[in-house]
Protein backbone atom coordinates (compact mmCIF):
# COMPACT_ATOMS: atom_id res chain seq x y z
CA UNK A 1 0.00 0.00 0.00
CA UNK A 2 1.54 3.01 -1.18
CA UNK A 3 2.30 6.06 1.36
CA UNK A 4 -0.40 8.71 0.06
CA UNK A 5 -3.02 5.83 0.66
CA UNK A 6 -2.06 4.84 4.26
CA UNK A 7 -2.27 8.78 4.73
CA UNK A 8 -5.64 9.04 3.35
CA UNK A 9 -6.81 6.15 5.19
CA UNK A 10 -5.30 7.67 8.91
CA UNK A 11 -6.55 11.17 7.78
CA UNK A 12 -10.34 8.92 7.35
CA UNK A 13 -9.60 7.26 10.68
CA UNK A 14 -7.61 9.53 12.89
CA UNK A 15 -9.66 13.04 11.46
CA UNK A 16 -6.05 14.08 11.27
CA UNK A 17 -5.90 17.89 10.70
CA UNK A 18 -5.06 19.91 7.33
CA UNK A 19 -1.32 20.20 5.97
CA UNK A 20 0.12 23.19 4.69
CA UNK A 21 3.09 24.31 3.00
CA UNK A 22 2.90 27.98 4.23
CA UNK A 23 5.40 29.39 6.65
CA UNK A 24 4.54 31.12 9.99
CA UNK A 25 5.68 34.39 8.31
CA UNK A 26 3.03 34.05 4.80
CA UNK A 27 0.02 32.41 6.99
CA UNK A 28 -0.09 35.95 9.23
CA UNK A 29 0.47 38.24 5.95
CA UNK A 30 -2.24 36.15 4.18
CA UNK A 31 -4.11 36.87 7.26
CA UNK A 32 -3.67 40.55 7.31
CA UNK A 33 -4.87 40.76 3.54
CA UNK A 34 -7.71 38.92 3.97
CA UNK A 35 -8.67 40.77 7.11
CA UNK A 36 -12.30 42.58 6.48
CA UNK A 37 -12.62 41.59 2.82
CA UNK A 38 -15.57 40.17 1.13
CA UNK A 39 -14.88 38.94 -1.48
CA UNK A 40 -12.12 36.39 -1.94
CA UNK A 41 -10.68 33.59 -4.06
CA UNK A 42 -8.36 30.83 -3.36
CA UNK A 43 -6.45 28.68 -6.42
CA UNK A 44 -4.89 25.82 -5.53
CA UNK A 45 -7.06 24.35 -2.04
CA UNK A 46 -5.14 21.45 -0.99
CA UNK A 47 -6.54 20.46 2.54
CA UNK A 48 -7.87 23.65 2.89
CA UNK A 49 -5.18 24.58 5.81
CA UNK A 50 -4.69 28.43 4.18
CA UNK A 51 -8.77 28.09 3.38
CA UNK A 52 -9.66 28.03 6.91
CA UNK A 53 -7.29 31.33 7.68
CA UNK A 54 -8.72 33.35 4.97
CA UNK A 55 -12.44 32.27 6.14
CA UNK A 56 -12.30 33.61 9.75
CA UNK A 57 -10.20 36.90 8.84
CA UNK A 58 -12.83 37.49 6.11
CA UNK A 59 -15.82 39.97 6.73
CA UNK A 60 -18.44 38.37 8.27
CA UNK A 61 -20.52 38.71 4.90
CA UNK A 62 -17.79 37.83 2.91
CA UNK A 63 -17.59 35.18 0.38
CA UNK A 64 -14.33 32.89 0.02
CA UNK A 65 -14.34 30.67 -3.60
CA UNK A 66 -12.16 27.81 -3.35
CA UNK A 67 -10.70 26.48 -6.66
CA UNK A 68 -9.46 23.26 -7.31
CA UNK A 69 -10.15 20.18 -9.84
CA UNK A 70 -9.00 17.86 -7.21
CA UNK A 71 -7.66 14.89 -9.48
CA UNK A 72 -8.60 11.58 -7.78
CA UNK A 73 -4.94 10.07 -8.45
CA UNK A 74 -5.23 7.22 -6.09
CA UNK A 75 -6.88 4.16 -6.71
CA UNK A 76 -8.26 4.01 -3.63
CA UNK A 77 -9.49 7.90 -4.15
CA UNK A 78 -11.63 6.58 -7.43
CA UNK A 79 -12.92 3.40 -5.69
CA UNK A 80 -14.46 5.68 -2.93
CA UNK A 81 -15.16 8.66 -5.52
CA UNK A 82 -13.64 11.07 -3.40
CA UNK A 83 -10.38 12.63 -3.15
CA UNK A 84 -8.39 12.59 0.03
CA UNK A 85 -7.46 16.51 -0.37
CA UNK A 86 -10.88 17.42 -1.23
CA UNK A 87 -12.58 15.17 1.83
CA UNK A 88 -9.75 17.45 4.64
CA UNK A 89 -10.69 20.63 3.05
CA UNK A 90 -14.36 20.33 2.94
CA UNK A 91 -14.26 18.92 6.57
CA UNK A 92 -12.02 22.05 7.71
CA UNK A 93 -14.20 24.36 6.26
CA UNK A 94 -17.60 23.16 7.68
CA UNK A 95 -17.58 26.16 10.24
CA UNK A 96 -18.02 28.70 6.63
CA UNK A 97 -20.24 26.33 4.82
CA UNK A 98 -22.46 29.08 4.41
CA UNK A 99 -19.94 31.42 2.68
CA UNK A 100 -17.46 29.16 1.00
CA UNK A 101 -17.91 28.48 -2.34
CA UNK A 102 -16.55 25.53 -4.50
CA UNK A 103 -15.59 25.00 -7.87
CA UNK A 104 -14.12 21.39 -8.20
CA UNK A 105 -12.71 23.03 -12.02
CA UNK A 106 -9.02 23.55 -13.31
CA UNK A 107 -8.34 27.14 -12.60
CA UNK A 108 -8.85 28.51 -16.09
CA UNK A 109 -11.98 26.76 -16.51
CA UNK A 110 -12.99 28.15 -13.25
CA UNK A 111 -12.04 31.32 -14.19
CA UNK A 112 -14.19 31.52 -16.58
CA UNK A 113 -17.21 30.15 -15.32
CA UNK A 114 -16.77 31.83 -11.78
CA UNK A 115 -19.66 34.34 -11.38
CA UNK A 116 -18.57 36.63 -8.13
CA UNK A 117 -21.08 39.12 -6.54
CA UNK A 118 -18.33 41.97 -6.68
CA UNK A 119 -15.25 41.94 -8.08
CA UNK A 120 -12.52 39.64 -6.03
CA UNK A 121 -10.57 41.97 -3.23
CA UNK A 122 -8.15 39.67 -2.62
CA UNK A 123 -7.07 36.58 -4.76
CA UNK A 124 -4.16 34.32 -3.67
CA UNK A 125 -2.87 31.73 -5.93
CA UNK A 126 -1.10 28.62 -5.38
CA UNK A 127 -2.02 26.08 -8.00
CA UNK A 128 0.23 24.76 -10.73
CA UNK A 129 3.79 25.70 -10.27
CA UNK A 130 4.71 25.27 -13.86
CA UNK A 131 5.37 28.81 -15.64
CA UNK A 132 2.84 28.08 -18.26
CA UNK A 133 0.43 27.35 -15.48
CA UNK A 134 1.24 30.00 -13.36
CA UNK A 135 1.10 32.74 -16.30
CA UNK A 136 -2.20 31.16 -17.31
CA UNK A 137 -3.67 31.48 -13.75
CA UNK A 138 -2.48 35.34 -14.04
CA UNK A 139 -3.86 36.00 -17.11
CA UNK A 140 -7.28 34.27 -16.22
CA UNK A 141 -7.94 35.31 -12.83
CA UNK A 142 -6.62 39.35 -12.71
CA UNK A 143 -9.79 40.52 -14.52
CA UNK A 144 -11.65 39.37 -11.89
CA UNK A 145 -9.55 41.40 -9.05
CA UNK A 146 -11.32 44.98 -7.88
CA UNK A 147 -9.31 47.93 -8.55
CA UNK A 148 -8.02 48.15 -4.91
CA UNK A 149 -7.37 44.30 -5.03
CA UNK A 150 -4.81 42.24 -4.22
CA UNK A 151 -3.71 39.32 -6.29
CA UNK A 152 -0.82 37.17 -4.10
CA UNK A 153 0.88 34.56 -5.34
CA UNK A 154 3.17 31.58 -3.53
CA UNK A 155 6.54 29.92 -4.13
CA UNK A 156 7.04 33.69 -6.20
CA UNK A 157 10.26 34.76 -4.47
CA UNK A 158 13.61 33.71 -3.04
CA UNK A 159 14.26 33.56 0.40
CA UNK A 160 16.02 31.99 3.10
CA UNK A 161 13.21 29.67 4.48
CA UNK A 162 12.27 28.22 0.82
CA UNK A 163 15.95 27.78 -0.70
CA UNK A 164 14.66 25.06 -3.29
CA UNK A 165 12.87 27.76 -5.13
CA UNK A 166 15.28 29.70 -7.94
CA UNK A 167 14.66 31.94 -11.11
CA UNK A 168 13.06 28.72 -13.42
CA UNK A 169 10.93 28.24 -10.85
CA UNK A 170 6.97 29.11 -12.15
CA UNK A 171 5.67 31.78 -9.74
CA UNK A 172 9.46 33.26 -9.40
CA UNK A 173 10.03 33.81 -13.33
CA UNK A 174 6.26 35.19 -13.61
CA UNK A 175 6.90 37.64 -10.33
CA UNK A 176 10.08 38.92 -12.04
CA UNK A 177 8.35 39.50 -15.13
CA UNK A 178 5.32 41.80 -13.81
CA UNK A 179 8.31 43.44 -11.37
CA UNK A 180 9.95 44.03 -14.74
CA UNK A 181 7.01 46.06 -15.94
CA UNK A 182 6.44 43.16 -18.76
CA UNK A 183 2.68 42.57 -17.64
CA UNK A 184 1.41 45.81 -17.92
CA UNK A 185 1.15 48.59 -14.47
CA UNK A 186 1.69 45.94 -11.24
CA UNK A 187 3.26 47.38 -8.19
CA UNK A 188 4.59 44.65 -4.82
CA UNK A 189 2.23 46.03 -2.11
CA UNK A 190 3.11 42.96 0.12
CA UNK A 191 5.84 40.35 0.77
CA UNK A 192 6.52 37.43 3.32
CA UNK A 193 8.96 34.73 2.33
CA UNK A 194 7.75 33.00 -0.99
CA UNK A 195 4.90 34.86 -1.05
CA UNK A 196 4.50 38.46 -3.36
CA UNK A 197 1.66 40.52 -3.02
CA UNK A 198 0.69 42.96 -5.83
CA UNK A 199 -1.67 45.62 -6.78
CA UNK A 200 -2.72 47.05 -10.11
CA UNK A 201 -1.00 50.86 -10.39
CA UNK A 202 1.16 52.53 -8.59
CA UNK A 203 2.03 51.42 -4.42
CA UNK A 204 -1.13 52.28 -2.34
CA UNK A 205 -0.84 53.63 1.04
CA UNK A 206 -2.07 50.04 2.60
CA UNK A 207 -2.59 46.81 1.50
CA UNK A 208 -5.33 45.86 3.65
CA UNK A 209 -8.03 47.03 6.04
CA UNK A 210 -6.16 47.80 8.75
CA UNK A 211 -3.00 46.66 7.91
CA UNK A 212 -1.38 49.75 9.34
CA UNK A 213 1.04 48.52 11.85
CA UNK A 214 1.71 45.00 10.72
CA UNK A 215 4.85 45.63 9.46
CA UNK A 216 3.84 44.74 5.61
CA UNK A 217 7.15 45.58 3.94
CA UNK A 218 6.49 47.68 0.16
CA UNK A 219 8.69 48.07 -2.31
CA UNK A 220 8.20 49.89 -5.97
CA UNK A 221 6.94 48.80 -8.81
CA UNK A 222 11.17 47.90 -10.01
CA UNK A 223 11.90 46.25 -6.50
CA UNK A 224 13.55 43.09 -7.15
CA UNK A 225 12.58 39.88 -4.52
CA UNK A 226 14.50 37.35 -3.04
CA UNK A 227 18.42 36.87 -1.89
CA UNK A 228 20.79 38.00 -4.29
Amino acid sequence: MSGPTLDFLRTLLLRRGAATSLTDAESRLLVTLARGRRSLVEVGVFQGATSARLAAAMSPTGSLWLVDPYDRRLRLERLLGLSYNEHIARRTLRPWSGRVHWLRRASTVAAREIDLAWPAELIFVDADHSYAAVRDDFLAWSPHLAPAGILAFHDSRRCPARPDLDATTGPVRLVEEILRGEHGSWSLCAEADSIAAFQRGPASPSVAPGATGHGLPRRGPDARTGDR
